[in-house]
Parts: C-alpha cells; sequence; structure tokens
C-alpha cells in the first residue's frame, strides 16, 4: 500500500465526488478541490465563515458549503468558475442540508424541525414542508431520486408522506401504526418504506409507497428494541439488530427472520476463521521471531502453511479456531475456544451499550459487517451465500470505529481504530487473509476511513489531517498511480 503526503482538514469534512474523480475538503473557511488521484490542488474557495457541512451534488459538478451558526448555505460550481450561489436561511435558522437528486435544488433544514426549505438553484424560488419530525433522519430519495419520503410529526402522531421531487407537489400522506417513530428507509429497488419504533420497542413495520401496509414484525414485547436497521442492495432482505445483541435478517417474501445471528462470548467452532491483532511490544508478549526474518514466514494450520507478509505480522496474527495459539512458536497448537472480551452495560445509564449499531452490507449484499456495542473491539463478517459458510471474526486491540467496504471489489473491508494503522480484510471463496499496514507518519492516528467510488484509493481521516492510500494488487502494482510530483498541499 502507497501512501500521499499529510494535508490538513477541519472537522473530518472530506468528500469525494460521486464520480470518483474529485475530493472536497474543508481547511476553516476554505474548501480545497483535489484531484482524487493525484491530489493536485484545481479549485480553491473562500467561504464566509468556517465550514460545518459540505456536499457534493450527485452529478459532481455543485459543491455546497454551510456554516449553521450564521445559517449560510454557498453553493460552488466546478465547470463553471464564475458561477456561485448564496443562501441565507435567516431567523428560520439551519441545521441541515441535504441536495436533491436534480442536482439543481437544495434541502434546507430549520431549527427545531420547524420547516424544510426546499430552494431552487434555476428559478431562485422556494417551496416549505412543515414539520418534518427530524432533521438529521427520518427522511430518504427513492433509489432513482424521483421521489422523496419524509416522516412527519403532526397533533402527536407520526405519518409519512411521499412528494414528487420535480414540482415537490404531496402524492400521499399515511399514518403509521407507531407511537413514536424513529426513522425510515426505502429499499433499493424502491417498493417498500421500512418503518421502525425507538428503542422502546420492539416494532418494524414494511409499507407500499401509496399507504398499503406490507407486513409489520415484532421480535419480542419485553425490554429494549431495534437498534439499528439496513437494507441489502437487493431488498431481498431487512437486517434489523437490536438490544437484545441479535441481528434478523427479515425476507421480502414473508417478512419473518430467514436467518439470525448472534454475538456469542466464546468462539467453539473448528470452522470460523479468526483475525487476531496481536501486541507485539507488549512486556508479556515475547517478541514474535517470524515478524523479524527476512524471509517470507509462514504459520502451520492443521499441517497446511499458510505464507503471510512481515508488515502485515508486524500487527496482525492469522489464527484459526482449530489453532489458537498466541506463542510465538507456529508449530504449538492450543485447540481451545476463544473467549472475547466484552464490556458489562452500567445498568443506571441510558442507552446501554448493547447490541449492534453497525450494520454495513458490501455491494453485492453476500456479507454483511457487523460490531455488536457490548463487544467493541471484535468485527463479525457474515457471510450470507453460500447458506450454513461460518463467520469471519476480526479481534482488535482497539475499539473499532469506522467499517466501510470497497464500492467494487466485492469481500474487501476496510477498518479504522483509531490507531495508527488501517486494516483491510479480504474475503473470498479461496480463502480471507487481513493485513494491518501501518500509516508511515508520526502522531497520525487513524480516525475513520473513506473508499474512493472507484475503489481504488482510501481516504484516511485523522483530526485534523488526511492523506490517501493506494492499495496494491498482487504484482504489487498500485491500483491508483500517485504523481510523483506532489503538489503542494493546505498546511
Amino acid at each position: 500500500m502507497e501512501f500521499s503526503e499529510l494535508y490538513k482538514q477541519s472537522g473530518s469534512l472530506c468528500r469525494f465526488s460521486p464520480s470518483g474523480l474529485l475530493l472536497a475538503t474543508a481547511v476553516a473557511y476554505r474548501v480545497v478541490i483535489r484531484d482524487a488521484e493525484t491530489l493536485q490542488i484545481l479549485h480553491l474557495f473562500q467561504c464566509t465563515d468556517s465550514v460545518n457541512h459540505v456536499e457534493w451534488s450527485p452529478d459532481s459538478s455543485l459543491l455546497c458549503c454551510a456554516n449553521f451558526k450564521l445559517g449560510v448555505i454557498q453553493v460552488w460550481s466546478v465547470v463553471k468558475e464564475d458561477w456561485t450561489g448564496k443562501i441565507e436561511e435567516g431567523v428560520s435558522g439551519c441545521v441541515g442540508v441535504k441536495w436533491g437528486a436534480d442536482s439543481r435544488s437544495l434541502l434546507s433544514f430549520s431549527d427545531f424541525q420547524l420547516r424544510i426549505t426546499i430552494w431552487s438553484l434555476v428559478t431562485k424560488e422556494a417551496c416549505y414542508i412543515q414539520y418534518p419530525k427530524y432533521s438529521d433522519k427520518g427522511y430518504c430519495f427513492r433509489a432513482d431520486g424521483r421521489y422523496f419520503a419524509l416522516a412527519e410529526r403532526n397533533d402527536c402522531k407520526d405519518f409519512v408522506s411521499v412528494y414528487d421531487v420535480e414540482d415537490w407537489s404531496l402524492l400521499k400522506r399515511f399514518p403509521t401504526d407507531t407511537t413514536d417513530l424513529a426513522d425510515i428507509a426505502w429499499s433499493p429497488d424502491g417498493r417498500y418504506i421500512a418503518v421502525w419504533e425507538s428503542i422502546l420497542d420492539y416494532k418494524i413495520l414494511v409499507y407500499h409507497p401509496d399507504g398499503r401496509l406490507v407486513a409489520s414484525y415484532s421480535a419480542y414485547d419485553a425490554g429494549l428494541g431495534i437498534k439499528s436497521v439496513t437494507w441489502s442492495p437487493s431488498s431481498q432482505f431487512l437486517a434489523v439488530g437490536s438490544y437484545d445483541q441479535k441481528i434478523r435478517l427479515l425476507n421480502h417474501y414473508t417478512w419473518r427472520p430467514i436467518m439470525e445471528y448472534s454475538f456469542p462470548k466464546e468462539i467453539s467452532d473448528p470452522k470460523t476463521t479468526i483475525f487476531c491483532e496481536q501486541d507485539t511490544t507488549a512486556d508479556n508478549i515475547p517478541s514474535a521471531p517470524w515478524s523479524q526474518q527476512p524471509s517470507q514466514p509462514r504459520i502451520g494450520c492443521m499441517g497446511n502453511p499458510i505464507p503471510i507478509s512481515i508488515s502485515t505480522l508486524s500487527l496482525m496474527t492469522l489464527l484459526l479456531t482449530t489453532t489458537l495459539s498466541l506463542s510465538p512458536n507456529p508449530d504449538t497448537f492450543t485447540p481451545a475456544p476463544l473467549t472475547l472480551p466484552a464490556l458489562r452495560p452500567d445498568p443506571d445509564k441510558p442507552n446501554p451499550r448493547l447490541g449492534p449499531s453497525l450494520l454495513v452490507f458490501n455491494s453485492t449484499g453476500r456479507y454483511l459487517a457487523s460490531r455488536n456495542d457490548a463487544q467493541p473491539t471484535i468485527l463479525w463478517i457474515h457471510v450470507l451465500h453460500p447458506v450454513g459458510t461460518p463467520d469471519v471474526v476480526v479481534k482488535q486491540l482497539a475499539a473499532i470505529r469506522t467499517v466501510t467496504w470497497n464500492p467494487v471489489a466485492e469481500g474487501q473491508v476496510a477498518v479504522a481504530c483509531g490507531n495508527g494503522a488501517v486494516y483491510i480484510v479480504q474475503i473470498g471463496e479461496d480463502g480471507s487473509r487481513a493485513e494491518a499496514v501501518e500509516v508511515p507518519a508520526v502522531n497520525f492516528q487513524v480516525q475513520s476511513v473513506k473508499w474512493n467510488p472507484d475503489g481504488k484509493s482510501l481516504l484516511l481521516l485523522d483530526k485534523d489531517k488526511f492523506c490517501m492510500a493506494f492499495p496494491v494488487d498482487d504484482d504489487g502494482d498500485p491500483t491508483g498511480d500517485e504523481d510523483d510530483g506532489q503538489t503542494q498541499g493546505v498546511r
């Protein structure tokens, strides 16, 4: 993996354009547009004040930035540099901004959930939607961008409204069978809208966009309910994570669980693949001899040697449950179950750290990555097809912060743990492998990672810095060539 220089950024406001060709970064009151491959500066925009929000239009031609304190939204064009736009919300304030699917309208969310203002950049006119329930969730576009669904709260009742984005006319408004609606999600195929209750009740409902109820599901009545919900890319499954520390996959025929995943504290299945990060600097762990050998080392697994690169073993050691051995001697096997660390929730505090808050399907829907908040250092990768395939488990030393799938490579996932390394896990029919690559920079802690939409590069973010990482293929050639002559970054 190759790395670029370090560049400044503010508030982790670094965004790839949907086309994957450009990278926008906020630095105080400036927005810098770079080439996503060479990182050469192409545009430099000066904003009214510090930037709190940056977002690309769906067609990658426009960029909006917002200052929520002043209620000011500015729009810049990367195609026509002399074109700019500015919106001032005034006393109603602004706490959120979202692009319309046509790339020529902006949705501005006012303070106190009073209204949503739809600003047209073509006609300079505005229309309003009253009483949205939330400003940071509770709304979604259909996959093709034609329709907009919004959760509303009026007279102490929850509603879902569907709008046509061409003229923002109301097509349908229907009540939901909820006490306190938590969020909504439109299925990728556009046929269904999922609605679920707050954490006080396990209840999820599926509606047609015209308001017809398709199904209602509740796994249990007592205890805290749903924590996270996500659709599979094919819309065949709806993954529901809950506070009972389980994931239920609802199928789109009966809307009942077809598969159920739990998070055991001990792994004893000999077929489960486990990648375990080992602290080679700890006093109680001897220095691994294979990490210092000049030749490529091998770890024995049931008599079959597996080649592992030295850079990988410096931070992560491959373990299988059939060969659970932390000993530096690769010939020593410990066929004992692996106990996973877990947190004990505080009963006196609200919103206990229980259940999967992170559910992420890969681009094909074959793999589902999850993290149970009670086991913050464990990443579970569930294989949906073929049915019955054992899970892949990644045991880290630090809490997992970000998990993101490569949008192009089916089984490649990147993980950030807030330390000086980025973790890449590759899953395939011919086996799985993992590597931890240390960022060659001083005091750079990877807080989050983002894939370029083309899948050729990774954006690594620290609190006030960022760099690009370019994975290499099996032949050692970079998948994204970086320009040898580095351009001057914002220092």
